[in-house]
Parts: structure tokens; sequence; C-alpha cells
């Protein structure tokens, strides 16, 4: 009886998850090297990663996947922020450095 539950809502999460957009959430944006990078790079990536974010949530609040999927999602969208900002963090100090000289 239980698997039947398990395999019935398996089945219910996966078609709500198939009709949900989450191609975005394959293929993390590309971050530029920050200290080698021109401000427009640094502004693409930024907009590409803000658009990974709002593509994540908004897959997260459509899916409602389990919560290990969930979890693995939260982590992808946390990591490419992360990434962003110690590249930006770079870039700041580059420019910085060019500044002080």
């Amino acid at each position: 009886m239980k698997a039947i539950v398990v395999l019935l809502a398996a089945l219910a999460s996966g078609a709500t998850y198939a009709d949900c957009r989450n191609a975005a959430l394959l293929d993390k944006p590309e971050v530029p090297n920050g200290s080698e990078a021109t401000i427009e790079q640094m502004e693409q990536a930024h907009e590409a990663v803000a658009e990974y974010v709002a593509a994540g949530e908004a897959f997260l609040a459509c899916a409602q996947p389990p919560a290990f999927q969930h979890n693995y999602v939260v982590q992808r969208i946390e990591r490419a922020a992360e990434e962003f900002n110690i590249e930006l963090e770079r870039f700041n100090q580059s420019r910085e450095a060019v500044a002080a000289n």
C-alpha cells in the first residue's frame, strides 16, 4: 500500500515538474574572472546570474519538488550567486588597484 502511495506521489510530482520550465537551471551562467573582466562583462554576468536566480525561484514555486530536489536547486542558485560575488570582489579590488596608481 505504501509503495502505491509513494509511486502516485512521485508520478504527480513528476508531472508538475515537467510542466515547469527548468532548463535554465541546467546551465549555470558563466562568470568572468573578475581581475581581468571589463565592466560590460561584469554587468552581463550580473544580469545572467540574476535571471538564473529568478528562474530557479520560479521553478521552485511552480514545481514544488521533493526536498532533495529542492535542496539541490537551492544549492545551485546559491553557488552561482556566490561565484559571481567572489568575482565581483576581485573586479572591485582590481579597479581600486588601478585607480590607486
